[in-house]
């Protein structure tokens, strides 16, 4: 019987961190879609809720979302979506690069370090925004960056007091200056 000898090297291991990367943005997504799914459903051109969608309707038949959005719940779900489609881009570079087999040791390090700072800037965005919601906003998104932090809130009315808890959260995850941190209210 032959014994299997597994080599595990640094290209296996970014390229397993990058498919973990991705799958924890696939989670992230389907958790955040899961969450906001609206009860106005259109089956069979009537407008009725979810409890009450006709007997009629077949698994898999296509049904709409409301058309009654607010102007603010339709920028948030844009934004979540272009900020995960570009967040997307960005780790499909990443490997795409990493294993395009050409590449020097000093590279591929580069590439490495690359990776993980998008997955720890991730996870960082993840974290803030579920603080934020937890202490009472209505919805948040957060972009951080090498030079700063941008957080938008969905709020009524964002007082000296909201803004503290919005630095709080931020600075729990990460260091930044208040200078580089950037807050804007939608409603």
């Amino acid at each position: 019987m032959k014994r299997l000898n597994v080599i595990i090297g640094k290209k296996q291991i970014v390229i397993a961190s990058l498919t973990v990367l991705l799958g924890a943005a696939v989670a992230v997504n389907f958790t955040i879609g899961a969450g906001k799914k609206k009860t106005g459903v259109k089956v069979d051109d009537k407008a009725t809720t979810s409890s009450s969608v006709e007997a009629s309707a077949n698994y898999g038949d296509t049904s709409f979302v409301s058309e009654n959005l607010s102007e603010s719940d339709a920028y948030f779900a844009k934004a979540r979506l272009d900020k995960q489609q570009s967040r997307d881009e960005a780790a499909q570079v990443l490997a795409g690069m990493y294993q395009g087999g050409d590449m020097t040791q000093d590279e591929l390090t580069v590439v490495e370090s690359n990776a993980k700072s998008l997955s720890d800037r991730m996870n960082s965005e993840s974290k803030i925004e579920t603080v934020l919601k937890a202490q009472g906003f209505a919805d948040a998104l957060c972009y951080l960056s090498d030079s700063g932090a941008n957080v938008i809130v969905k709020t009524d009315g964002l007082d000296a007091a909201g803004a503290a808890k919005i630095k709080s959260a931020l600075l729990s995850e990460v260091e930044l200056s208040n200078d580089s941190i950037t807050i804007v209210e939608v409603k």
